[in-house]
Parts: C-alpha cells; sequence; structure tokens
C-alpha cells in the first residue's frame, strides 16, 4: 500500500522535464485522521504525477474517496463522494548532489521536501480535503430535520408536536415589535 510520503531522490537527481508516476492508496483510518468530522468509507486511492522542474518538483495530484458526515438536519449518515484535483509545488530543503541546505521560498502555498528527499503529500492532501468536504451536509436536499419539541427523525416518523406555538424562551422579545408582533415587518 502506497503511502504519502514518496521518496523522490532519483526524480531530484534528473534534469527539469523528468516525470514519475505514483498510485496512492491510504487505509481509510489515516483519512480519518486529516478530517476529523468526517468517516471514510472507503481507502483514499488514486494518482499522482511528480514533475521535475529546474528548481521543485511539481505534484499534480488525483484523488477519490467517500465520506460519510452528520446530516446537519437530522443527524443521519450523509453520503459524500470527495475528489480530489489539486495542484502543488515542493521545493528540495537539501540539494541532492552536494547535501547543503537549499535556501526555500517564502511562499506560504510551496511545501517543502524534508533532508530525506521525501516528499510529503499529507499536508496538501488534508488541506484539500478539508476544502472539498460539504460545509452543510445532508442526507437529501429534503431532509425534515429532527422536531424542535420532541426530537424524533420527522423523516422516519413524523411527531403530533404543535409547531404554530412560539418557543416560550423567545415570549420576551415578542413585546418588540409591540402590536404587529403577528406581521412580518416592525412597525
Amino acid at each position: 500500500m502506497q503511502t504519502l510520503r514518496i521518496n523522490v531522490v532519483g526524480l531530484l537527481k534528473e534534469p527539469a522535464g523528468g516525470v514519475r508516476d505514483h498510485v496512492i492508496q491510504v487505509a481509510g483510518a489515516t483519512v480519518a485522521l486529516m478530517a476529523e468530522e468526517a468517516r471514510p468509507l472507503r481507502d483514499l486511492t488514486g494518482e499522482v504525477r511528480l514533475l521535475r522542474s529546474p528548481r521543485s518538483i511539481f505534484a499534480r495530484v488525483r484523488l477519490a474517496t467517500d465520506f460519510a458526515l452528520d446530516c446537519r438536519r437530522c443527524l443521519e449518515d450523509a453520503i459524500s463522494p470527495v475528489k480530489l484535483e489539486f495542484d502543488a509545488e515542493f521545493f528540495p530543503s537539501v540539494d541532492v548532489v552536494t547535501g547543503l541546505a537549499v535556501v526555500i521560498p517564502d511562499d506560504d502555498l510551496a511545501f517543502v521536501i524534508d533532508h530525506n528527499h521525501e516528499l510529503d503529500l499529507a499536508e496538501a492532501v488534508r488541506q484539500e480535503l478539508l476544502l472539498a468536504l460539504p460545509m452543510y451536509p445532508l442526507c437529501d436536499p429534503d431532509c425534515e430535520g429532527l422536531c424542535p419539541t420532541c426530537g424524533a427523525n420527522r423523516n422516519a416518523d413524523p411527531c403530533d408536536c404543535d409547531d404554530s406555538e412560539p418557543d416560550p424562551r423567545m415570549a420576551s422579545l415578542k413585546g418588540l415589535f409591540g402590536a404587529s408582533a403577528g406581521t412580518d415587518r416592525p412597525s
């Protein structure tokens, strides 16, 4: 099973234009550590193409998996397929020929290849995963959610609770609108 750490010493010794392709398969348990609220349903799989440039290595990453997230309305599982397609640039920290330290560009979007010449995709993948997950996961666009009175899942069994009565905790706010409390606009 391929991890997200790739030894690139051979590619760093090649001239610009060198290419390496790698198949990636990361266990679901490892992926679960990257996205805390999401539960991976399968391994993260895909491929990465590494391209040597005169000063760095570009990684073109294509990965996919499925996550289960809590539905924001009813708390049931909301299944979300995630496809990651991104490019990242990795700069060596040590010159592969001389072994001397290399000045790393001061760029927030760049990643560093460690002193062992290993390119670690984990942080780039974690960032992209967090961006790819839905902010408001729903099990179904028509999800009815939980009843605010009894807590029943309205998708499974509709309850007999009366929703027309306002929440008694909001009664003190009713007086703010005076006589027009039943209308949509304040007076």
